[in-house]
């Protein structure tokens, strides 16, 4: 699956592999899907900095209010 930012996909149907494609004017950088997750609404190890180049997406659960989906993807050159 190939997502895209003007995609309307909730974030946790992504799968490991899947790549995310994100476009600004400054150019298009594809990312590859490396985890999807569950974490706590208090969680933001996810948001540290890393020796790669990654995109961090954070949404909230349906109906439960203290967790948020997390996926993480890695930037394929």
């Amino acid at each position: 699956m190939i997502c895209t930012a003007s995609t309307a996909l909730p974030i946790h149907t992504l799968k490991k592999g899947d790549k995310i494609k994100y476009t600004t004017k400054l150019g298009t950088r594809t990312y590859r899907v490396k985890t999807v997750t569950k974490i706590k609404e208090t969680d933001y190890s996810y948001l540290e900095r890393t020796s790669d180049h990654r995109i961090t997406l954070i949404t909230c659960v349906e109906n439960v209010p203290s967790k948020r989906w997390c996926v993480q993807a890695i930037e394929v050159k």
